[in-house]
């Protein structure tokens, strides 16, 4: 029996399908009697084997990604992870790690939302997330797999910071001033550049429980009475202790990481005062490669 003639252009519209390589997808046309269907069957079985094969392997490398909305009131982090940084810096494993973000940015009722969710959405080739992640897997022969997500909106500006080497990511979404301030611009950098260095657990601390803060009141009261501070300065010691540590956690109040001595609440002040607009913190984002 002949063998099958391959289409160039039938081999070229599996590999933008699938992303598996040229000879992969020449092969499978062959094997599907140059059906482009079978062929493309074959393919995701393939990746999905592969897949099947890899799933017990730890992926602790990769890369984070973000995407922003044109008018800057939007933005999105992706994370997705590879078992080995080599792979992490693979063009087309940050490629899709960009157009992960870029379809979470668009998916504006991605709050809430699982990975598994995200793998069911479609991209611009036609397949969902989880099929073209699956012939990525095949074609680079590593576990890849979707870590977390997250969109933030603001009526304002979202600022976003991706660290050099796309394993830390941070947005803030800053409510008061638009892109259009190129004030609002610089502090919203700042800040996100302040989340991602100093990972606060949250806005203000207005947002941590009375409970937590009496708790920890009470573990430095003992501590000092333990240290052998007098009875009469022991509440006094206790509350500088927990303030300190809640300018730890609390981004209004953590030092400025450009300049030390200012607050981040002093940094947004006189970033009121330069725009002419009160601004406030709705909410932040902060993810690292594999924690």
């Amino acid at each position: 029996m002949s063998e099958v003639a391959i289409n160039a252009s039938d081999v070229a519209m599996l590999r933008r399908e699938t992303g598996a390589g040229m000879m992969d997808c020449k092969k499978a046309l062959a094997e599907a009697g140059g059906d482009k269907d079978k062929a493309l069957e074959l393919l995701r079985k393939k990746g999905q084997a592969a897949a099947e094969k890899r799933a017990e392997r730890s992926a602790e490398e990769g890369v984070v990604a973000v995407a922003v909305s044109e008018d800057g009131k939007s933005a999105a982090l992706a994370e997705v992870r590879s078992e080995t940084d080599f792979v992490a810096r693979n063009e087309e494993f940050k490629a899709f790690a960009s157009h992960l973000a870029s379809l979470v940015l668009n998916w504006s009722d991605a709050d809430g939302k699982s990975v598994a969710d995200l793998s069911a959405q479609k991209m611009t080739s036609g397949a969902t997330v989880g099929e073209t992640l699956t012939g990525l897997i095949g074609k680079i022969g590593e576990k890849l797999e979707i870590a977390r997500f997250a969109r933030l909106s603001s009526d304002g500006y979202v600022g976003n910071y991706i660290h050099a080497d796309n394993k830390l990511g941070a947005l803030v979404a800053i409510s008061g001033a638009d892109k259009s301030s190129s004030d609002m611009q610089t502090v919203a950098r700042d800040l996100a550049m302040q989340v991602a260095a100093s990972a606060p657990d949250c806005v203000s601390r207005d947002q941590v429980s009375a409970e937590k803060i009496a708790a920890e009141m009470e573990i430095e009261k003992d501590r000092a009475r333990t240290e052998g501070k007098p009875e009469g300065a022991v509440a006094k010691i206790a509350e500088g202790r927990v303030n300190k540590w809640l300018a730890g956690i609390v981004l209004l109040e953590q030092p400025f990481i450009k300049e030390p001595k200012q607050t981040i609440s002093d940094v947004l002040s006189a970033a009121q005062k330069s725009i002419g607009k009160p601004l406030s913190v709705k909410s932040f984002v902060r993810f690292r490669v594999g924690s």
